[in-house]
């Protein structure tokens, strides 16, 4: 998946042969999804699906699918702000696997693009079919991929029996039961300032207990052009990344696969109604921060968040 993940364990006893075979548990899980839903690997399921240009079924692993049909429920309640066909517009922006770039693409290109984008063009079938009405239609599923990949992982600790984790995959993290001592897991959001590393500055602290918490953002993965800021966050409707001064989007949700994508599509709709949105979800809250300029910010929460901050 391109990044890191931890695996914190509280309150259990375990040898060191037994923390070895725990460690090629989750490896070996995470290994399967990134076979299945990694664009970075050209014999994955998606980059074979992704160079399949027919209509008819292609068949695709059961976890797979469930991630899609996921994703198709987010497009649709989101009014398609979340929408898994923007690969092409992803890469062409420089944010994919074809590298990266200084310079915004033509509006030709862009136009050009948007022919072969819209998850309505997607279709599952049964447990283990995906078909496509667009030969070119492509995925990218890095926005939900990695809170899947998190909630796999906390699968196979509720399977070895361990009651008291925290898992984190690239800033994505669910945390369950409590830490050493009884306390509450501290996850920390990052300030959204522009080119800063994960953890370098704090805006708040959440105290979190069997849910899961996704950040989507501006402020990594982005490229500065005659002054202006391009972010990886592509709105699929324009072609264009996001233009509003959304900084950064954090949803706590009940497993990690919707927050992760619930998180992207508030950063494509923008704080307004990205708000109106999470409100309308249930079982799951957000925080948003607001840029007012390069260093200076506004927070806003939907109405239930204020119980995961850490008093």
């Amino acid at each position: 998946m391109g990044t890191t993940y931890q695996v914190k364990i509280a309150q259990a006893s375990i040898s060191q042969s037994e923390l070895q075979t725990l460690r090629a548990k989750v490896d070996s899980a995470l290994a399967r999804v990134n076979r299945q839903m990694s664009t970075y690997d050209p014999g994955s399921e998606i980059s074979r699906f992704n160079k399949f240009e027919d209509t008819t079924k292609f068949e695709i692993s059961t976890e797979f699918i469930k991630v899609v049909r996921k994703a198709l429920m987010v497009y649709e309640s989101s009014e398609k702000a979340f929408d898994i066909t923007v690969a092409p517009l992803v890469n062409l922006w420089g944010f994919g696997v074809k590298g990266h770039r200084i310079t915004p693409p033509a509006k030709k290109e862009i136009s050009s693009v948007l022919k072969n984008i819209g998850s309505s063009h997607l279709i599952p079938e049964g447990d283990n079919g995906l078909k496509k009405s667009l030969p070119e239609l492509q995925l990218d599923l890095s926005a939900i991929a990695k809170g899947y990949g998190v909630d796999i992982v906390a699968q196979v600790l509720n399977i070895e029996r361990f009651e008291n984790f925290m898992v984190e995959i690239g800033g994505e993290v669910y945390a369950q039961g409590e830490k050493a001592g009884g306390d509450l897991w501290k996850i920390g959001i990052d300030t959204p300032t522009l080119a800063s590393l994960p953890g370098q500055n704090i805006q708040v602290i959440l105290s979190l207990k069997d849910v899961a918490v996704a950040t989507s953002g501006d402020y990594r993965n982005y490229f500065e052009y005659d002054g202006k800021i391009f972010s990886h966050t592509i709105n699929p409707k324009s072609g264009y990344p996001v233009t509003h001064n959304l900084a950064s989007a954090t949803v706590v949700a009940g497993n990690c696969m919707e927050a992760d994508a619930l998180a992207t599509a508030l950063m494509v709709m923008g704080m307004e109604k990205g708000m109106r949105y999470i409100e309308s979800i249930k079982n799951a809250e957000a925080f948003f921060i607001v840029r007012k300029n390069r260093d200076s910010y506004d927070t806003f929460q939907s109405s239930g968040f204020g119980k995961f901050l850490q008093k």
